[in-house]
């Protein structure tokens, strides 16, 4: 995924004044990270913030010497800035990866030009697989949310619960509320992890989106908490503010696996 557009231009002052330190630091945070980084969380690990001087001894009552903390570095561009300046940093290097939007968040892939050679030495865990049906039982989720477990029998023909549990154990498929229907039957979305493992920015992203996507059964509404939820994930003209409500992470294929 490209930050900048396809056109290359002048570098902006304020990217152009980002020391190769801050890069550096950027670079090993998304290498590292198991899980996609937000942007506050970059500005955290390249601008801490200064903590509370040590200054008392507690048990004695009496003040110590206190070790001066170092001077907080002074946030000389945004986070996104320096990911366009880390973009350019790694193609100034022919480094074989790239940047990759997962919502509001972001990490490293490596480039498709080794997919061939990288999926062969890949060892998918068997607890990890996802067979046919609970893949049917995914893109009806995925495209249907907020979903019903009944909705999703009644589509299918068959019982879907062992699938939706195998789907919730792997962080794809997540609760997001109940129904406002007798019974208050569970209504079933997919998750943040669910984007990073398809690849998507978004929900806007999945294939025919509009054609296929469908809303709730009539009937069907939410409470007010599960509400807010789905709005969070539904996409829209921004694709930033279609990340899924927050939800537990899962470690996905990122560069450093």
């Amino acid at each position: 995924m490209s930050l900048s557009a396809e056109t290359p231009e002048p570098a902006s002052p304020a990217t152009a004044a980002i020391p190769e330190d801050r890069l550096r630091l950027l670079f090993a945070l998304l290498f590292s990270s198991q899980e996609a980084v937000t942007m506050e969380r970059m500005r955290q690990v390249l601008y801490p913030t200064q903590g509370p001087a040590e200054g008392k001894d507690e048990s004695q009552g009496e003040e110590q010497d206190a070790v001066p903390a170092p001077a907080p570095a002074e946030e000389v561009a945004s986070p996104r800035q320096h990911l366009e300046a880390l973009e350019a940093w790694m193609e100034e290097r022919n480094l074989p990866l790239v940047l990759h939007q997962v919502g509001k968040s972001y990490r490293l892939l490596t480039t498709e030009d080794y997919a061939d050679d990288l999926q062969a030495a890949r060892k998918a865990s068997r607890a990890e697989r996802v067979g046919p049906a609970a893949l049917e039982v995914l893109a009806l989720v995925a495209y249907r949310q907020p979903l019903l477990k009944a909705d999703i029998d009644a589509i299918r023909g068959v019982k879907s619960g062992g699938h939706l549990r195998h789907l919730l154990d792997l962080r794809l498929v997540r609760i997001l509320g109940r129904a406002e229907l007798p019974g208050r039957p569970f209504l079933y979305g997919t998750t943040r992890t669910f984007l990073d493992r398809f690849g998507l920015r978004d929900l806007s992203e999945l294939p025919e989106a509009g054609r296929l996507a469908s809303s709730a059964e009539p009937g069907v509404s939410l409470s007010p908490p599960a509400a807010e939820s789905v709005a969070s994930a539904a996409p829209s003209g921004n694709p930033e503010s279609a990340t899924p409500a927050a939800e537990p992470e899962v470690s996905g294929t990122s560069a450093n696996e």
